[in-house]
């Protein structure tokens, strides 16, 4: 049900940007996702909504959406609290990152409760052809990353646009 709403809000933002879209447009995945062991949770989940396909130059929205798989043990956060960035890797015929500058708790999150954060950043593709996403790392930059992969390694896929 929550990813057909954010596939409907995707769709509802690109019509207003003069994109024509269809139902089903939307491209979401959810992978499971291992952090290397200097990170915070050892696994989350990493859901990403993107418009299935998008035209060359004109931004359309992508949704991430973090989910640990390990309870949160640290004191309870009031909603919207956690503010932290995340970086999606682009693959296929995309390359650098695309930097989603925030994600939050949309709910509080207990003590022993499901670390939750999220965030919608407006993207701009470049390079026509298919083009894959996924988390590459996300958390506060300077002081603390919860999941940052090797520089040389790719996430798991979540997501895939075709730019035309």
């Amino acid at each position: 049900m929550f990813r057909r709403k954010i596939a409907a809000v995707a769709v509802a933002v690109a019509t207003g940007f003069g994109l024509t879209v269809t139902a089903g447009t939307a491209s979401a995945g959810t992978v499971t996702q291992t952090c290397p062991a200097y990170s915070g949770p050892k696994t989350v989940n990493v859901t990403i909504t993107a418009p299935a396909t998008a035209t060359r130059g004109v931004p359309v929205p992508v949704f991430v959406k973090v989910d640990g798989v390990e309870p949160w043990a640290n004191s309870e956060l009031s909603a919207r609290s956690a503010w932290l960035v995340g970086f999606l890797r682009q693959g296929g015929v995309g390359t650098g990152e695309v930097k989603i500058d925030v994600l939050n708790n949309p709910a509080p999150i207990p003590t022993g409760g499901d670390f939750i954060v999220e965030g919608t950043q407006q993207v701009t593709f470049s390079t026509p052809g298919t083009v894959t996403l996924g988390l590459h790392r996300f958390g506060r930059p300077l002081t603390y990353w919860w999941c940052a992969l090797p520089s040389e390694q790719q996430p798991p896929v979540a997501a895939t646009v075709t730019v035309n």
